[in-house]
């Protein structure tokens, strides 16, 4: 799944949930949005592509973007809903240790891989349709 999706989640759980628990939630739902459809396995967007590489520069944009539109309907909550953005997208940082750990983390990485049967080259639709339903989450959230 694209970043910004879980940057988006990270977000909501961050001011839905109790501060002390927001790490822990917020990495917990990378792994639940990853067992859903979303973007991956393209023959064109792989690893280390020209095309892989515009993706990501994508990504962080709409990354920081979701970032700044949730602190900016939440100011006053702005340091939680960073820990919050930064937990639900730190397993998507840890993919950079796959293959080169072993033991316990080694195993949890080829789980990690192992729940994204969903991936699909068409996957961006479903992540646009996530990112729409989140985007109304907060803003909802911020009506409250």
């Amino acid at each position: 799944m694209l970043g910004f999706n879980h940057v988006l989640a990270g977000s909501i759980v961050a001011v839905i949930t109790p501060a002390p628990l927001v790490p822990l939630v917020a990495f917990a739902s990378h792994f639940l949005l990853d067992t859903t459809p979303h973007f991956g396995r393209s023959a064109t967007v792989y690893p280390y592509t020209a095309s892989f590489k515009r993706l990501l520069v994508l990504d962080a944009v709409l990354c920081f973007s979701a970032l700044g539109l949730a602190i900016s309907l939440f100011p006053d909550q702005w340091f939680i809903i960073a820990v919050g953005a930064f937990f639900g997208a730190l397993p998507d940082f840890l993919w950079l240790l796959r293959g080169r750990v072993a033991g316990i983390m080694g195993k949890f990485l080829d789980w990690a891989e192992w729940i994204q049967w969903g991936e699909r080259p068409y996957g961006w639709l479903f992540d646009a349709v996530y990112a729409l339903l989140m985007t109304i989450a907060l803003f909802l959230l911020s009506q409250t």
